[in-house]
């Protein structure tokens, strides 16, 4: 029970007596370790109070001590005392804090106050050298009783980092100092004149962002580290101080823009771009905030603040990262230096973590090394936004796939430089039906299907070692070249025919395409140019490619290899597009005209006008070329314009002559798909003084109808004026069925594919008499074409056919043989009535 009560006694001694406070002890020379024992400490009251005051009045305890280095409003003393020395001795005391308020150091012998120096952040002090931190000399005399008084008073942390050292102990501590400012103060000035100057250059903004970052954590760093003194009037480093926390508030600020714009949130994370005007209504608050409260109330504010911009941009650089955008790796690595740096400098500066040379220098180490890995990673960004262009530029955005500028600006140039010698195959897979397709379920849709199929074809060619790779900006590789919606091209090496692997890739091709509950089944063309690359260039190869997929639309078999003929083909076709153009402006068409023989009574009642094209040095060239070819490039609606032109001036004309007849005039069903083309042709008859009944058109169905109601509204505007709408080569064209029930004919004319071998094919002649009695039964007139023995004429006659053509009747004539013609039956016909 004894022991029991004498530990008790031992136990409140030791926690109620100051064993453990620092007391510089008898022969020290000096130390440049920290102080880290606990000091003697008092709580100034309300009012302030001498050195001398201080020592009658307060109590000083090692119980204050931990509540006097945190935020506090509340003003401190503490006491340093020293053991009798034997021998004059000075010590330099030095303090690593510059940022307390109201800091004053009274050196106190026998009662008496013998030095006052003034070191507070607020107070008016000059250094009596070189700017070297606070330091000052602490002289001991012999048989004195030596002791140290410091009084502390400030809005921001109290924290007392102290060093007694000899004089050779502080040289070695200020050299070694200054070494650290110079190499911290230059890294930082060479980055930010880095950054600027590109900012300049370039006037990026997030270089911007991240100059107004680097500037405030310049400036805040002078003031915590201690350096700013070294460079700036005392003065202005005071004032900044005062703001510090104003100071991180902006870079906090700074940083958020600065990770918005370098991470591109406004194109990968928009959801969050929506609420960066709020997050500048929070930072501005906070910034009049930390003008107006002291610092120990808005520390804590701050602190969640920070958090929370450190928390969003950790998130967006790692969600940005996953998303393959690399620059973003140093992004992280330069918030975590940071995050760790302000956390140890944090939990130092509150007295949660000794302060030593690590703790000391913990974030100016880690700003550095933030601030040059974000500079890094801007230089890092620049590039990977420019690899990404390139590849947006050099890929379909759809199929992800080389694109044409790729093969044009890039693949060429490539193999030139380094295959010259290099012989390939170019093959080409020309895709048809993606208009309709479009139409049917929209151009998005159509896109994504003609993507699919793309991707597909470029995975079954990775397991083909003899298609060549491409390498795109990214480093990833293709087998297949996007080139535009409609052709997909791949080389091979001409080591062997292409056929395998093209017989290989069948299937792929033919695999259906699910499309909204829909199958879709593409169509597909294959061309294969092959060449040496030092004989002829890419485009050459690919234009030969091109006249071997349109060639094997009208082959049977899987694909086509380029030939001379196609070339000279295509040359024709080009010198003929170019004449046409002349020939359509200089009006060097005409026309013939081939009578419609009405078949029950012999007479002549109608006449097609007949396009002829007499070129001056090709000679006579057939409507079967032009017309499809006009159709193709776009001029036929400038053929038809000019065919109504010379057709109604020459039916005015002859009026008189022509009366009580019709003219048939060929119009392309692509005529119908002209948004003006029925009020245009309605005004022309007006202005021919031509009656529309007198004009029969023949819509000739060379392509497909695509905008039914745009057609169907011009053959409704034209039936109505007055016009006679005929179904040219019925049977033989595409929809004619749809077409019948869309324009509403008045005729339909029967094929001549369908009369040429009337009296031996069976077949035809089955279905000549269907199309008789399905006109009969729509109300409508039905026009053999063709007609060239009298065998045919006598079939068609017995089943009802109304009127035929065909050279057994008549030829196509001139017109004025044709109004010789119609005379010379008006003659019959009176001397018959006579």
């Amino acid at each position: 029970m004894r022991l029991l009560i004498r530990t008790g006694v031992l136990l409140f001694s030791l926690l109620s007596g100051d064993i453990g406070a620092y007391t510089v002890p008898a022969g020290f020379t000096g130390s440049s370790h920290y102080i880290s024992e606990p000091l003697l400490t008092a709580i100034e009251g309300p009012e302030r109070l001498s050195p001398e005051q201080a020592l009658q009045v307060l109590d000083f305890s090692t119980h204050h001590f931990h509540r006097a280095s945190d935020l506090s409003d509340q003003a401190y003393w503490h006491k340093i005392e020293f053991a009798p020395v034997e021998a004059p001795t000075e010590l330099i005391l030095r303090l690593s804090n510059i940022m307390i308020d109201e800091l004053d150091f009274y050196l106190i012998q026998d009662g008496q106050t013998i030095r006052h120096w003034i070191r507070g952040d607020t107070q008016i002090w000059t250094p009596e050298e070189a700017y070297a931190s606070i330091w000052f000399p602490i002289d001991l005399l012999p048989d004195a009783e030596n002791l140290v008084l410091i009084r502390k008073a400030s809005d921001g942390p109290l924290l007392l980092p102290l060093r007694l050292m000899s004089q050779q102990q502080f040289d070695r501590l200020t050299e070694h100092s200054f070494k650290i400012w110079a190499a911290a103060v230059g890294a930082l000035l060479i980055l930010l004149i880095h950054n600027t100057v590109i900012f300049l250059l370039f006037r990026y903004p997030a270089y911007g962002y991240y100059i107004l970052f680097h500037l405030t954590v310049f400036l805040s760093l002078g003031v915590t580290q201690g350096f700013g003194p070294w460079l700036w009037p005392m003065a202005f480093n005071q004032f900044l101080g005062s703001i510090i926390l104003t100071l991180y508030t902006l870079s906090a600020w700074s940083i958020f823009h600065f990770s918005l714009q370098f991470l591109q949130i406004r194109t990968r994370l928009p959801r969050w771009w929506r609420y960066r005007r709020h997050a500048d209504l929070a930072f501005a608050t906070a910034v009049l905030i930390s003008l107006i409260l002291p610092e120990y109330y808005y520390a804590t504010p701050f602190s969640i603040l920070q958090g929370i911009v450190s928390i969003c941009s950790i998130y967006w650089g790692i969600t940005i990262l996953r998303r393959g955008f690399t620059p973003a790796a140093l992004y992280l690595i330069a918030w975590s230096f940071f995050i760790v740096g302000a956390a140890i400098g944090g939990m130092t500066f509150r007295n949660q973590l000794p302060f030593n040379s690590f703790t000391e220098h913990a974030l100016l180490i880690s700003t550095v090394i933030e601030l040059l890995c974000f500079s890094f990673s801007l230089a890092l960004r620049a590039r990977h936004l420019e690899t990404e262009k390139n590849q947006q530029l050099m890929t379909n955005p759809d199929s992800g796939l080389p694109n044409r500028n790729y093969f044009l600006n890039h693949l060429r140039n490539h193999h030139h430089r380094e295959l010259p010698d290099l012989s390939v195959h170019l093959v080409l897979i020309h895709l048809s039906g993606i208009t309709e397709l479009s139409e049917a379920v929209g151009p998005s849709s159509a896109v994504k299907a003609t993507a699919t199929l793309a991707r597909r074809v470029n995975q079954a060619l990775e397991s083909e070692p003899c298609v060549i790779k491409h390498r795109l900006p990214n480093l990833s590789q293709s087998r297949v070249i996007d080139m535009d919606q409609d052709n997909l091209i791949f080389l091979c090496h001409q080591i062997s025919s292409p056929q395998e692997i093209i017989e290989r890739l069948e299937p792929v091709l033919s695999r259906p395409i699910q499309l909204h509950q829909i199958e879709f089944q593409q169509l597909f063309a294959i061309g294969v140019a092959s060449g040496c690359l030092n004989e002829m260039d890419m485009t050459t190869l690919y234009q030969h490619a091109q006249l071997a997929a349109r060639s094997n639309w009208r082959s049977n078999h899987l694909w086509s290899q380029y030939q001379q003929d196609l070339q000279l083909h295509q040359h024709r076709q080009l010198m003929l597009v170019a004449e046409m153009s002349k020939a359509i402006s200089s009006k060097g068409f005409h026309f013939m005209i081939q009578p419609k023989v009405e078949l029950a009574s012999g007479q002549i009642r109608s006449g097609e006008i007949l396009l002829r094209w007499k070129h001056p040095t090709l000679g006579r060239i057939s409507p079967a070329d032009f017309i499809p070819l006009a159709e193709h490039v776009g001029l036929i609606f400038k053929l038809t314009q000019l065919v109504l032109h010379m057709v109604l001036s020459w039916m005015k004309t002859h009026a008189d002559e022509l009366h009580g007849t019709t003219l048939a005039i060929n119009i392309s069903a692509r005529d119908l798909l002209q948004q003006n083309f029925a009020y245009g042709l309605i005004e022309l008859c007006r202005e021919y003084d031509i009656s529309p009944r007198c004009i029969v058109l023949e819509i000739t169905e060379t392509t497909a109808i695509s905008d039914k109601g745009l057609a169907a509204e011009n053959a409704d505007l034209l039936r109505s004026a007055g016009f006679s709408l005929s179904i040219d080569d019925f049977g033989a064209g595409y929809s004619s069925m749809q077409n019948i029930n869309r324009l509403a004919p008045e005729e339909i004319k029967i094929d001549r594919l369908f009369v040429s071998d009337l009296t031996t094919n069976e077949t035809h002649q089955t279905l000549c008499r269907c199309l008789i009695h399905l006109s009969r039964d729509l109300d409508t007139h039905a026009t053999a074409e063709g007609i060239e023995t009298q065998e045919q004429l006598d079939l068609l006659r017995s089943w009802g056919c109304h009127s035929g053509q065909g050279f057994y009747l008549y030829r196509p004539i001139p017109p004025d043989e044709y109004l010789h013609l119609l005379q010379e039956q008006a003659e019959i016909d009176s001397n018959a009535i006579l």
